[in-house]
């Protein structure tokens, strides 16, 4: 099944993937940390570092987490 980006502006905390213009793929272990003019800021799950740039939103899409 593949998701769509999303086109409105997703809560803090939500797990994203990003799309990478440079490879064309969409790469996960981010969520988002805030909402701000113009997009996002994320979260890096790995480290727990907010990444110093704004995303657009139809650049993410939510990422569903698998339960276990």
């Amino acid at each position: 099944m593949d998701i769509q980006p999303s086109s409105q502006l997703l809560p803090p905390g939500t797990a994203v993937q990003v799309f990478s213009h440079f490879s064309a793929a969409w790469i996960d272990g981010f969520e988002v940390a805030t909402n701000v003019d113009g997009g996002h800021q994320l979260r890096r799950l790995s480290d727990r570092s907010v990444v110093p740039k704004t995303f657009p939103t139809e650049d993410l899409r939510a990422q569903h987490r698998h339960r276990r």
